[in-house]
């Protein structure tokens, strides 16, 4: 049998590699060759490290490597050649100076155990959470005294929204702060950005809180998605979230959704998953984050 060659991603091996995706996750990654040729237009994306296992002209694996503070996350699809995708996926993080990799499966999927024999262990875990809306529109929510919810407007509100995003999260888990440029391209330029969809709730001149949703995840259409949702730290404990919440089930189901849904990490510290059981959503599916020293 002829060895493998690894080569840089191509826009023509974009719908074999969202084919790999699906063979190798499932549901949980379901996406289109138009997701992927997204990521090949994106500029914060390196090219060099989105990268494709072939043999005899056939695409067999799929990995990306993106690094920050010396650690490296692995995106891996290579439905029968995990180890090697793995070995090729290390290397290029050690090259880029990360001293940690992680990588990023679906619960109880095979692949937990082929990385917990190659030294990785278990860190974290995050959960896809639905809601199933029924036909009738979704009630309207109480809005907190002086907040006032607005469609997002661009490209007016970017940095004012995006300046708010960037506090909301600092409490989060692995926060790393993200430049205007970087959060503009997996936002903003997403192609199903839709400015109507996202949520504003304004304090007089402030920006509380946000919410970023969209009427499918890319590649992934029969649910609408909330892609992020957040409210700074000095409005937090008034309702604000479960506002912006409703009101963007109330959006999405005008769209003709009537299924919801979101990634939220399992232990977040700001009760957002107890938000999320309280208004109805129910978890769907979990992932699991695993590490190792490199």
């Amino acid at each position: 049998m002829s060895s493998s060659q690894l080569r840089p991603l191509r826009e023509d091996d974009a719908d074999a590699v969202a084919a790999l995706f699906v063979e190798a996750w499932g549901e949980a990654r379901r996406m289109d060759g138009e997701l992927i040729r997204e990521w090949l237009g994106n500029e914060a994306l390196q090219p060099e490290n989105l990268l494709v296992l072939e043999r005899g002209g056939r695409v067999l694996g799929y990995f990306d490597v993106w690094v920050e503070d010396e650690i490296a996350d692995l995106d891996v699809a290579a439905p029968g050649c995990w180890d090697e995708a793995f070995d090729h996926a290390e290397s290029r993080a050690r090259a880029l100076g990360a001293n940690r990799a992680r990588s990023f499966v679906v619960d109880e999927h095979d692949v937990g155990e082929l990385v917990a024999a190659r030294g990785y262990r278990r860190i974290r875990s995050s959960w896809t959470m639905e809601i199933e809306l029924g036909v009738e529109a979704p009630l309207e929510p109480v809005i907190p005294d002086g907040i006032e919810l607005r469609p997002y407007r661009h490209p007016e509100d970017e940095q004012r929204v995006y300046e708010a995003q960037q506090e909301a999260f600092l409490d989060h888990w692995d926060f790393h702060p993200q430049t205007l440029e970087n959060w503009r391209e997996f936002n903003v330029k997403a192609r199903n950005f839709e400015p109507d969809l996202w949520l504003v709730a304004w304090d007089g001149d402030d920006v509380a809180g946000a919410s970023l949703n969209y009427p499918e995840r890319g590649g992934d259409p029969g649910h609408g998605w909330v892609g992020t949702l957040g409210v700074r730290r000095d409005w937090r404990r008034r309702g604000l979230g479960e506002a912006l919440l409703r009101r963007s089930f109330a959006l999405l189901h005008a769209r003709g959704q009537r299924k919801v849904r979101l990634g939220v990490d399992a232990e977040n510290l700001t009760g957002a998953t107890r938000l999320y059981e309280r208004v109805g959503m129910r978890v769907l599916r979990q992932s699991n984050t695993w590490e190792r020293t490199l």
